[in-house]
């Protein structure tokens, strides 16, 4: 059985699945190539799986598995414009010009690829991309995204101690839809979706997954399914009161809490405002750092807040002003359009 497919477009796709499998888990770093209605090429990072069809070819059982790297590393300077591949009993044969790879591979089983889905929503590339990349941006490993299609946004949030981000996409999914995907993989997700040239992403439930398409392009999460009293708790967020709200340049906070995340090495600092000063801080046990900036008087308060996280979350905030906003239990810092928020509680107040 064999297949011609374009060199460039295999070699992006095996980037692509390079990305999206990392490095933490060298089990998850192979390829499963099989057949389903034509050749399609498959990896997981244990939690997202990305397939990929390659085009058609004579029918064959079983999958062929074998090692992501080796794959990688045959086409990374391939200079013809086609690659051949030839799918045998116990190998894999790739030739490119006057070059062949052919690897002894294991046989698997085939994915499964039935399964009733369920339309969500469409969202360019771009929005879904910049949504995922500033909602993650607090987490650590063992954290999750809390992902919600809801009746008029998807909202996406960031849950860690100290501090919640929340962004904002604006459409009408067709029914409601809730995940919590494992920030690990939030983060491969992200890397594989900037090695993918395409305007717009279908989204669908199957089966309590999240499944994102393209042609020839399909992505399943896995996930849990998020409790009704969490939906609740986290939506409460998005009707928190403003109080009073201070408008600022970002690059200036940005730059003050990266000093304070360096100083701190990473730990907690303060925002703190009496009258007119407000006051970035930190304190150790043989250092103080205090950085001062001069705003409209107002209801005094102090912030506690996990430095590294939120100079992070800050660096993704992608707009030149924010609004710092002060709620009855949080500060809130966004953009102006409110789509992209970083939460932090209030700790007391004067």
């Amino acid at each position: 059985m064999e297949l011609v497919v374009d060199a460039r477009e295999l070699k992006e796709w095996v980037y692509l699945l390079d990305k999206l499998v990392g490095t933490t888990e060298p089990t998850a770093r192979f390829l499963s190539f099989f057949y389903r209605d034509g050749l399609w090429v498959s990896a997981s990072d244990n939690c997202a799986k990305v397939e990929i069809f390659l085009g058609e070819i004579p029918r064959f059982e079983d999958s062929r598995i074998v090692s992501l790297d080796l794959v990688k590393y045959f086409l990374s300077d391939v200079k013809v414009s086609d690659v051949r591949i030839t799918v045998l009993q116990e190998r894999l044969v790739l030739k490119a010009g006057n070059e062949v790879l052919d690897v002894r591979c294991k046989t698997g089983e085939i994915p499964p690829g039935d399964g009733e889905e369920e339309f969500l929503c469409t969202l360019t590339k771009r929005e879904f991309e910049g949504a995922l990349n500033f909602a993650s941006s607090n987490l650590d490993e063992g954290e999750f995204l809390i992902l919600l299609f809801e009746e008029k946004d998807v909202l996406m949030f960031g849950a860690s101690t100290g501090i919640m981000t929340l962004a904002q996409i604006s459409t009408i999914p067709k029914k409601p839809f809730s995940t919590k995907i494992p920030y690990v993989t939030v983060r491969h997700i992200f890397k594989a979706f900037q090695r993918l040239d395409v305007q717009t992403l279908d989204f669908y439930e199957k089966s309590g997954k999240l499944v994102v398409k393209y042609p020839h392009f399909v992505m399943e999460v896995c996930g849990d399914e998020v409790s009704e009293e969490e939906i609740k708790k986290l939506k409460s967020l998005l009707e928190e009161k403003t109080a009073e709200r201070i408008e600022a340049r970002r690059q200036v906070l940005t730059k003050l809490v990266r000093k304070a995340a360096v100083l701190s090495r990473g730990d907690y600092a303060t925002i703190s405002r009496r009258g007119e000063s407000l006051k970035v801080q930190v304190k150790r046990k043989n250092l103080s750092y205090t950085a001062e900036l001069f705003v409209e008087s107002g209801r005094d308060f102090v912030v506690v807040f996990p430095s590294k996280k939120l100079r992070s979350a800050l660096a993704r905030m992608d707009t030149e002003r924010i609004f710092l906003e002060i709620t009855e239990r949080f500060l809130k810092i966004s953009n102006f359009s409110g789509t992209r928020v970083i939460y932090l509680e209030l700790e007391e107040f004067f």
